[in-house]
């Protein structure tokens, strides 16, 4: 499970996704439409930092992912 807290992001955004995309056994496809959002956008968020495309994930995304990952943990 990935380990971090709402205000405080220990691992970068990047890992954070893959790490929820493989726990969830998802593709990115999947992955977007489970959480609402766009391929593309997913794809822009999966980008390094410092590439001109990049957009940081907010707060409220971080926070939703992880509850999707807990809900998880608990009905497997």
């Amino acid at each position: 499970m990935i380990d971090d807290t709402m205000t405080d992001r220990p691992i970068a955004q990047q890992e954070f996704l893959r790490a929820a995309m493989s726990t969830l056994d998802m593709t990115p496809d999947e992955f977007a439409a489970r959480i609402g959002s766009t391929t593309r956008c997913l794809d822009n968020w999966l980008l390094p930092s410092d590439a001109k495309g990049f957009r940081e994930l907010d707060g409220v995304a971080w926070k939703f992912i992880r509850e999707i990952l807990e809900d998880q943990g608990k009905n497997a």
